[in-house]
């Protein structure tokens, strides 16, 4: 488990630090604050392969489109993970993901680093760093060569025992319905299929089953169905709530003995029902070793969010983001100030 994190040099910030984390996190703040700039600086630090992550995120937001040509190097698209858009110096401190002393400075075995260098070669590159192994990506390539060159690596140690295959990013953006068609086959026949049914019941008490079938001739690719009093539902009729769910309880299974990312975890959820979902959440963290790291703008969620850790205090943070006075700032609540946090966190439903 990470118990503790710092970020460096990474989009928006220029050092943030978070002394104590635990099983299940939420963090807290406003739009824009940085939020989920957080789960992707811990997306980056738990992946297995660095370069494959970096890709992942900028395809993700679009950056590798962002100066119009799909041919740009790699340098112009890759400096947007960067403090401010600029890369780093050669051979200066790059950006910095790591876990840290109890005097918060970082582990060095549990640090990684990202920066701009010359190698061997005499070539300017992207050196990612974790535990002595290094992976490289000439800046001069173009994106459309990232994919086929991301798994390529100079040094061939291999990278220490990591999390890749059971590391979770759920966006707040709509989801894939190839990725959850994907994460329902690795479950198949196990008694995860129950937990992701019983989760939503949540919402839909009469489901009792789900089935993904192929589409007809004019489709491609499978779609999830639901069996509701014995009649076969498309998923994607019921709304946005019990779709919502369904991808956040399949990552879950899928990454049990890692880590769970969830950004703006309220997204399709109604208030009503987020508490019931919090329970879920809490349990499996527990049952199948997950650690969850999750953020929010909004009162209700905090309050759902609440009415669990109340029950386990010691498995959960709350910490709120903010930005004052060009800093970030990561400030800790205990449960006694849920009021407090209510108060100052943003939107109601």
């Amino acid at each position: 488990m990470c118990n503790s994190f710092i970020v460096k040099n990474f989009r928006a910030f220029e050092e943030i630090k978070i002394p104590a984390l635990a099983k299940v996190n939420l963090f807290l703040g406003k739009n824009s604050v940085g939020k989920t700039a957080l789960l992707e600086a811990l997306y980056l630090h738990f992946h297995s392969n660095k370069i494959r992550a970096i890709q992942d995120i900028l395809v993700k937001k679009d950056e590798h489109l962002s100066d119009g040509d799909e041919l740009s190097s790699i340098g112009s698209i890759v400096r947007h993970l960067f403090h401010n858009h600029q890369l780093s110096d050669f051979d200066k401190e790059g950006i910095i993901f790591a876990e840290m002393t109890k005097k918060e400075k970082p582990i060095k075995n549990k640090l990684t680093e990202i920066k701009t260098t010359i190698d061997k070669d005499n070539d300017e590159v992207l050196e990612v760093v974790k535990n002595k192994n290094k992976n490289y990506i000439l800046l001069r390539d173009s994106f459309d060569e990232f994919h086929h060159r991301s798994s390529f690596m100079r040094e061939r140690k291999p990278w220490d025992a990591e999390i890749s295959g059971n590391l979770k990013f759920v966006y707040s953006s709509n989801s894939s319905s190839v990725d959850i068609v994907r994460m329902w086959d690795k479950i198949s026949l196990t008694d995860k299929q129950d937990e992701v049914v019983k989760a939503l019941q949540i919402i839909e008490p009469n489901l009792t089953g789900i089935k993904f079938v192929e589409q007809n001739h004019r489709f491609e690719g499978r779609v999830a169905k639901a069996s509701i009093d014995g009649e076969i539902v498309p998923f994607k009729s019921m709304g946005d709530g019990i779709n919502r769910i369904l991808y956040i309880v399949l990552n879950m299974v899928n990454a049990q003995d890692g880590y769970l990312l969830i950004d703006e975890f309220e997204n399709g959820l109604h208030y009503s029902v987020q508490e019931k979902v919090w329970k879920v959440i809490f349990s499996l963290a527990k049952n199948l070793n997950v650690q969850v790291f999750a953020t929010t703008h909004s009162s209700d969620c905090i309050k759902a969010f609440g009415s669990q850790w109340e029950r386990s205090e010691e498995k959960a943070t709350m910490h709120r983001i903010d930005y004052k006075n060009k800093q970030h700032t990561a400030m800790p609540y205990e449960f006694s100030d849920l009021d407090d946090a209510l108060s100052t966190n943003t939107e109601v439903r």
